[in-house]
C-alpha cells in the first residue's frame, strides 16, 4: 500500500491548510480522510499502530524468554519480529501521514484571532507570511482537488480580506508601479496567465482597498474586543428532512433570543494586558439588574481567563438570536446515565458519562463532519457538531432546568494556561448545582474523565466560531 504522489501532496496540503485555518480544520481533515482512505482506512490504521506496537515490545518479550531459556518461544518470536519489522518499516511514511489525519489529538490555536499572539507563538509580524503561504496552499487545493474548489475558493477569499499587517504594507510600499510592471511583462513573456492576473489583481487591490478590507482593519486597530459582533447568524429554515434526520439522532431544532445585555460585557474581555486587572475587577463587573448571583463567577471567568472555542478560534459569545439543533434531554438524577442515543453511537462513543474530552474531539474531528453532511443533510461548511457551547447551554437551561444536578456538562472550548512558559489547554465544562449550577464555567484537564461528566451535543453555524 502506498499513496501515489498527487494523493501524498493532497492530503499534506490539507493537513497543512487545517493547522492554519483551524475553525475548518474538520473540513480539510474530512476531504483528507476521503482520499487516504481508499488507499488506508481507519481500521487498518489501526491494525497498523498495533503492529508497530508489538514489533517494538518484541525484544523485551524475547529477552524473557531467552532468560527462560524457552528456545521454541525465542524461535517463534524472532520469525515474527523478522516478517513484521520489513511490512511495518515499508509503510512507515504511510503510517505516520495516516496519523496527521486519522489520530488528531491536539488543538490547533487560530494564528488570526485577536489576542492570541502570546499563545501561538507567531509574532503578529510573521502573520503576513504565513497568511501568503495559506493562500498559495489553497491555490494549490484549487488546482489539484476540483471536487472541494468552491470551499477552497471561500476559503481563499476570507484569507484575502484580513487586514495587512504592517509589515506587509511595509513591503507594499517598497514595490514601485515600475517593480509590478517588469514582473507582469517577465509573466507575459513567460506565458503564465494565471500569475499575470494575480498581479494585476494586487496592483488593482493595492490602489483601491476593497470596502470590506478597510472596514475589518477599522475595526480591529480601534474596537478590538468591544466591537459588536461582525458575524451575525442568519435564521436558520431547516428541511422537514434534517429536523426528521435530526430527531432520529436525538437532536431538537430550537431557536435561541438575543441576550444583548449579557453581549455588553465583552468589553470586559480577557486580554494580554489585563491579567492583573482582570482578576481584581471581577468581583465588581455592573451585571444587568436581575442578573441571578451564579451568573458572576460564570462571567468572570472571561474577564480573568482567555478562551477559545474547539475551532482554536478566540471565544467570545455574541449572545444574539441563534437556531441551533441541541441534545435537549432531561438532565439525569445523580447516578443515572441516559441511554446512548443514535447520535453518540455515530460519533462511536461508549456512551455520555466518563468520556475525557481529548476522546470527545477525536470523535468529533472523525465522524462530526460526515454526520453534519450524511446524517443530517447540512453543509459542514456551514455547521458544526460540537459539544455544547456555554452560551447555549445557559440560554436553553434555564426553561429546561438544567444545572440542578451534581454533575458537570462538557461545554465547546478551552481556557488557556502558561505553565512554565508552556502553553496548556483546559477544557471548559459547568452546570454542576453544587457549585453554581446553570451558571457555573470551569476548565478541566483534556484527559480527565470522571464519572461526574456529561456530554451533550448541538449542532451550530460555524460562523459563530469564526473570530475575524
Amino acid at each position: 500500500m502506498r499513496v501515489d504522489n498527487t494523493a501524498s501532496s493532497l492530503t499534506t496540503a490539507l493537513v497543512e491548510a487545517g493547522n492554519v485555518d483551524t475553525v475548518y480544520r474538520d473540513v480539510y481533515l474530512d476531504r483528507a480522510r476521503s482520499v487516504l482512505t481508499p488507499v488506508l482506512s481507519l481500521e487498518d490504521f489501526h491494525r497498523l499502530e498495533q503492529e508497530r506496537a508489538a514489533l517494538a515490545e518484541l525484544p523485551l518479550t524475547i529477552a524473557r524468554a531467552l532468560n527462560n531459556a524457552n528456545w521454541s518461544l525465542v524461535k517463534e518470536l524472532s520469525e515474527r519480529a523478522e516478517t513484521l519489522k520489513p511490512a511495518i518499516d515499508a509503510q512507515a511514511a504511510l503510517i505516520q501521514t495516516a496519523r496527521s489525519i486519522y489520530d488528531v489529538r491536539d488543538v490547533r490555536l487560530d494564528p488570526f484571532s485577536p489576542g492570541l499572539e502570546p499563545f501561538t507563538g507567531i509574532a503578529t509580524r510573521e502573520l503576513g507570511t504565513l497568511r501568503k503561504r495559506m493562500l498559495d496552499v489553497l491555490e494549490t487545493l484549487q488546482r489539484t482537488d476540483v471536487a472541494s474548489n468552491d470551499f477552497y475558493a471561500a476559503r481563499q477569499r476570507a484569507f484575502q480580506a484580513l487586514p495587512q499587517t504592517e509589515s506587509e504594507r511595509e513591503t507594499n510600499a517598497t514595490s514601485s508601479p515600475m517593480d509590478a510592471r517588469e514582473s507582469a511583462r517577465a509573466a507575459l513573456n513567460a506565458g503564465d496567465m494565471k500569475r499575470l492576473a494575480a498581479l494585476a489583481n494586487a496592483v488593482i487591490a493595492a490602489a483601491a482597498p476593497t470596502e470590506a478590507v478597510v472596514s475589518r482593519a477599522a475595526n480591529v486597530g480601534t474596537a478590538g474586543i468591544e466591537a459588536e459582533t461582525r458575524h451575525a447568524l442568519q435564521p436558520v429554515a431547516y428541511s422537514s428532512e434534517t429536523l426528521a434526520r435530526a430527531r432520529h439522532l436525538g437532536l431538537t431544532s430550537r431557536h435561541l433570543e438575543a441576550r444583548m445585555e449579557l453581549a455588553s460585557l465583552r468589553r470586559y474581555a480577557w486580554t494580554p494586558s489585563s491579567d492583573e486587572s482582570g482578576n481584581r475587577a471581577a468581583p465588581q463587573l455592573p451585571l444587568p439588574s436581575g442578573s441571578p448571583d451564579g451568573l458572576r463567577d460564570g462571567v468572570a471567568m472571561f474577564t480573568i481567563h482567555p478562551l477559545v472555542n474547539s475551532g482554536g478560534a478566540r471565544y467570545l459569545p455574541s449572545l444574539a438570536a441563534e437556531d441551533v439543533l441541541v441534545e435537549d434531554f432531561p438532565d439525569p438524577a445523580d447516578s443515572q446515565t441516559p441511554a446512548p442515543s443514535e447520535l453518540v453511537k455515530s460519533l462511536r462513543l461508549p456512551g455520555r458519562r466518563g468520556l475525557p474530552r481529548i476522546a470527545i474531539e477525536q470523535a468529533l474531528l472523525l465522524h462530526g463532519a460526515r454526520i453534519v453532511e450524511k446524517e443530517l443533510g447540512l453543509d459542514p461548511r456551514l455547521f458544526r457538531l460540537v459539544c455544547i457551547p456555554p452560551d447555549v447551554y445557559v440560554r436553553l437551561g434555564e426553561a429546561e432546568g438544567w444545572g440542578r444536578q451534581p454533575f458537570w456538562t462538557h461545554f465547546d472550548g478551552y481556557l488557556i494556561r502558561t505553565v512554565s512558559g508552556h502553553v496548556r489547554l483546559q477544557a471548559l465544562a459547568g452546570g454542576d448545582v453544587r457549585y453554581g449550577g446553570l451558571y457555573e464555567l470551569l476548565a478541566v484537564g483534556r484527559e480527565y474523565d470522571s464519572d461526574r461528566l456529561l456530554a451533550r451535543f448541538a449542532v451550530v453555524q460555524r460562523e459563530r466560531m469564526v473570530a475575524w
